[in-house]
């Protein structure tokens, strides 16, 4: 058997710690008067419940009565090393059981089988010699002085009387207070199973069900990225002409490559074939009519680049009456025309590119939706979705040499209220628990969704861990204690329904009865 002595300021913590360090099986702590360990029921709880953890048997030993009380409330063996008896007991209504008196017993044997070795130290202090004071005599003093014959004296004798009448009333009526520091029985739940969630859904603790809702944005994006080949081309020039017909009221067909030729001879020839609606009659007057179309220089260079022209004719009707009725006008400019070497995109300009401008895209899409949902929804990671709706590589490029990717997307999220989900767990527990039973205190964490966009379909794993506490309703408690002596307000308090323990004091000292000022009592419930 150890003995191990404990500090007024020990911490259970630092008092288990001691606990594993001794090899021994049997120990007995010696718990110092007013020390910390005291100070709660709890903490010997825990003492017992480490102690059995570690296959040890726990004996306290303390000089303290309350001490004492506590440790045998909790289960563990408890003795005053001088045996003295005069303790108040904490619960009137607490009764030992049979295996606790056996256990009692069992030590006391052990106890006293120890006690040889424990009465000589308390012989050795008794057997030391003491200081001793020289002989104290007080002075005499006149009293007369403070006493005076007159009848002032009357006064102050019925003043010192109203005085002491004051402090018994403010002793008996003032500072009586009560305090009830209750702690229920706990219970604890886990939920560890999947949640659903549909737009469709309804709030269901059997299912464990509840609705969600869909956000979506759509944006596109189109952006320019340096071109790192080089090649030889051969460009040609192209533009847009107007071709007129003041030949007659009849439409004229014109095929894919009929030649305009300007007056300086260069040729454009029409990129597809076109037809030529009839010149309009009015008032006896012919007036032309146009149609615009495309056309390209017959052959490749800047020469082709050339500025609006009045007029071209058509080769193809020379030598007949439509020539000098059918012609083309240039009112822009001829472009592109090119012969030399030109940046062009690589394969891996135009990849590096294209991840670049989804990156931005998608950046700018998730800011976009996020700031849609309201702060209430839940967004879980992997319950959005990025789709690339089309993608354009513009492998021309510019005169920069930079060439062109535009890309068009669409995000989808689906999201819950959290709360809700919040409050379908904490009605499934108390379902399962009984409606005797509430929610003390919880955590959850998440799963990896699984989500179905095209029905609107959200399901996720769920572990949630809650503390049920039992109800106890403190105020039908107040009307029963009220004025009560101490033996029964422990009574009245210790038969609760759902009670796991509690703490009952009444004060100051020489206070017997509960209060009946209800401001005078407090119950604390936990």
């Amino acid at each position: 058997m150890k003995k191990i002595s404990l500090n007024k300021s020990d911490e259970v913590a630092e008092i288990v710690e001691k606990i594993i360090e001794t090899e021994s099986d049997k120990i007995i702590l010696s718990v110092p008067r007013f020390s910390h360990i005291g100070e709660s029921l709890s903490n010997f709880h825990l003492l017992k419940r480490e102690a059995g953890a570690l296959d040890k048997e726990i004996i306290i030993e303390s000089v303290d009565d309350h001490v004492i009380e506590l440790a045998e409330m909790s289960g563990l063996s408890a003795l005053n090393p001088f045996f003295t008896k005069n303790k108040r007991q904490f619960s009137d209504i607490v009764v030992l059981k049979a295996d606790g008196l056996k256990k009692r017993k069992k030590f006391k044997d052990e106890f006293e089988a120890l006690e040889p070795e424990i009465e000589p130290e308390i012989s050795d202090v008794k057997k030391k010699p003491f200081f001793k004071l020289p002989e104290f005599k007080p002075p005499k003093f006149d009293f007369s002085a403070f006493w005076p014959e007159s009848k002032n004296k009357f006064l102050i004798i019925g003043s010192a009387i109203l005085g002491l009448s004051l402090l018994l009333v403010i002793g008996l009526k003032v500072l009586p207070r009560a305090e009830v520091n209750i702690i229920s029985k706990k219970q604890n739940w886990i939920y560890n199973d999947s949640i659903i969630t549909e737009k469709s859904a309804v709030f269901d603790t059997t299912k464990m069900s509840i609705p969600n809702q869909i956000f979506s944005q759509k944006k596109n994006v189109f952006l320019k990225f340096p071109a790192n080949g080089k090649r030889e081309v051969q460009k040609k020039a192209t533009g847009s002409i107007t071709v007129y017909n003041s030949y007659s009221s009849d439409p004229q067909q014109l095929v894919a490559n009929t030649r305009f030729t300007s007056p300086d001879g260069k040729t454009f020839k029409l990129i597809k074939g076109i037809t030529v609606p009839g010149a309009k009659i009015i008032e006896g007057n012919k007036i032309p009519s146009s149609i615009e179309a495309e056309v390209i220089a017959d052959q490749a260079g800047p020469e082709y680049n050339i500025g609006p022209v009045k007029l071209f004719n058509i080769p193809g009707f020379k030598g007949g009456p439509k020539y000098q009725n059918f012609y083309g006008e240039s009112k822009n400019d001829m472009t592109g025309g090119f012969i030399g070497q030109i940046a062009y995109p690589t394969n891996e300009d135009i990849n590096k590119g294209k991840a670049e401008a989804q990156k931005t895209l998608n950046d700018s899409l998730k800011t976009a939706i996020f700031s849609q949902i309201p702060e209430k929804f839940k967004v879980l990671e992997g319950a959005t979705q990025y789709k690339i709706i089309q993608t354009k590589i513009d492998e021309e490029a510019d005169e920069k040499g930079q060439f062109g990717v535009f890309i068009e997307a669409e995000i989808t999220a689906i999201v819950f209220e959290e709360d809700t989900l919040k409050l379908l767990l904490e009605e499934r527990a108390v379902k399962d628990n009984g409606q005797e039973f509430y929610l003390k205190e919880s955590v959850f964490e998440y799963g990896l969704p699984r989500a179905d966009f095209d029905r609107g379909k959200l399901t996720f794993p769920v572990r949630y861990t809650a503390i049920l506490a039992r109800k106890i309703d403190i105020e039908p408690l107040r009307s029963k204690i009220f004025g009560k002596p101490e033996v029964e307000f422990k009574a009245v308090i210790f038969s609760i329904p759902g009670l796991e323990s509690a703490t009952v004091s009444l004060w100051p000292f020489w206070v017997k009865k509960v209060p009946t000022s209800p401001d005078k009592v407090k119950i604390a419930v936990d």
